[in-house]
């Protein structure tokens, strides 16, 4: 029996984003994934591990920034899991390859994924996590779709 609950938002224009729960009824964690397409800006060899570390650490350490600013929600700021997802062994330039990010946020209290105000506090999440983590990544461009 499904208990969770997921709302896709279609407001990114280069963004598949989709924000949930495992149990929304007794929601203690949450999940926001982002999802796209990646196709390197530059032509030259490039150690895409590196680059992708990176990306990876951007986020966790824009997260870290986002929670201990107070985004009015209890969240377990040490407890956040980031799973990002690129194959850097098919990254190739004039190729698009897929990304998948799933962040978990683990709250203090429960709260509905599907509430008003969570919703909110999510998308502003993902929207500074997009412009900061992603928009600002010289070496990819990010595309909705693969062609």
């Amino acid at each position: 029996m499904k208990n969770g609950k997921e709302l896709k938002i279609s407001k990114y224009k280069n963004y598949n984003v989709v924000f949930g729960s495992i149990n929304n009824k007794h929601s203690k964690a949450i999940y926001i994934n982002i999802s796209a397409w990646i196709e390197p800006q530059h032509n030259e060899p490039i150690n895409y591990v590196r680059v992708i570390k990176d990306i990876n650490k951007k986020i966790k350490q824009t997260l870290y920034n986002i929670f201990d600013n107070s985004i009015e929600i209890e969240v377990k700021k040490l407890n956040t899991i980031v799973d990002l997802d690129i194959r850097e062994s098919g990254i190739k330039y004039g190729k698009r390859s897929f990304m998948n990010c799933e962040i978990t946020i683990f709250l203090n209290s429960e709260i509905p994924v599907n509430n008003d105000n969570m919703i909110y506090k999510l998308e502003c999440i993902t929207s500074e996590l997009i412009n900061i983590s992603f928009e600002n990544n010289k070496m990819f461009k990010f595309f909705k779709k693969k062609i």
